[in-house]
């Protein structure tokens, strides 16, 4: 559990207090079942399980009484993951975009573990594949090693919109879904698709960048993981301020898309740890509950 056991690590040495909000684990609520945790006493009705009448206290009062408990839920974390070649391009000079999602996938499923949640994983390429939730972390390392084998330069390309229509349907309970992608534009359909997750689910959204290649630290050139062609070197300045101005209007775009679905997100710093960007993002969720 390579990557895993790695992350987990960064994620224990980065937390010295338990990260609240929908990360706490255990959620406690009065419904239906039993748990070891009183809550009170009700009068019974028919059709309730006779092993819960509280024989004394119905004594006392003159009729009968069933307790009630705490029922325990644990919450459900599901991974909705862009795959497909473009996640095997470059973030930046040393770093794959790949190594980025799958770092920040590890991290909230080491939070989700940590606090006794489970774990699933979607992603789409050619076709939709999505993993039973799981709160054992060998499960959870065999769907990580799953989406580094979908972000290779030989992968279909990914189909986001397919994506989420997948994640909206394959659960049914309230839960969360992190949304690790890349670069995206989040035009009308996209999101539709968005507003609706959101109803159903609490939802975050980490962006993975393209590379900047106006970088001066890039010394090798640049190929296109589409067609194999040499990219330019944007050395020529109208050209670098043009291809800037665009990256900074999409991701302005993007961010006030998802402000109006009141859905919290980061676009990761690619030469800069993945875990304190992650938990950054989950204590602002928390911060703003």
């Amino acid at each position: 559990m390579a990557r895993l056991t790695r992350i987990q690590t960064q994620v224990a040495l980065a937390t010295r207090h338990k990260v609240g909000g929908w990360a706490e684990g255990v959620h406690a609520s009065v419904n239906a079942g039993r748990s070891l945790e009183f809550h009170d006493l009700r009068e019974y009705a028919r059709g309730d399980d006779v092993a819960d009448i509280d024989w004394k206290a119905s004594a006392r009062r003159g009729s009968l009484l069933v307790k009630r408990h705490v029922a325990e839920r644990r919450a459900t974390l599901l991974l909705a993951a862009q795959t497909g070649r473009a996640m095997a391009a470059m973030a930046s000079a040393g770093t794959v975009k790949r190594d980025l999602a799958l770092d920040a996938a590890a991290t909230f499923a080491s939070l989700a573990l940590a606090h006794g949640d489970y774990v699933g994983v979607i992603h789409r390429g050619g076709a939709t594949v999505s993993a039973r939730p799981t709160s054992r972390a060998v499960h959870v390392e065999r769907m990580l090693t799953a989406l580094e084998r979908s972000s290779t330069p030989t992968s279909p390309d990914a189909d986001l919109a397919g994506l989420l229509d997948t994640a909206a349907t394959v659960t049914r309970r309230r839960g969360i879904v992190a949304i690790v992608c890349g670069d995206v534009e989040i035009d009308a359909h996209l999101e539709a698709r968005l507003r609706r997750l959101v109803v159903q689910h609490e939802v975050l959204v980490v962006v993975v960048p393209d590379i900047d290649p106006t970088d001066p630290a890039l010394e090798h050139p640049l190929f296109g993981v589409d067609n194999e062609r040499p990219l330019p070197r944007l050395r020529d300045r109208t050209l670098r301020d043009e291809w800037l101005a665009d990256v900074a209007a999409r991701a302005a775009r993007r961010s006030a898309a998802l402000s109006r679905l009141s859905i919290r997100s980061t676009t990761l710093a690619p030469d800069e740890p993945v875990v304190p960007q992650v938990l950054s993002l989950v204590r602002s969720v928390r911060r703003a509950a």
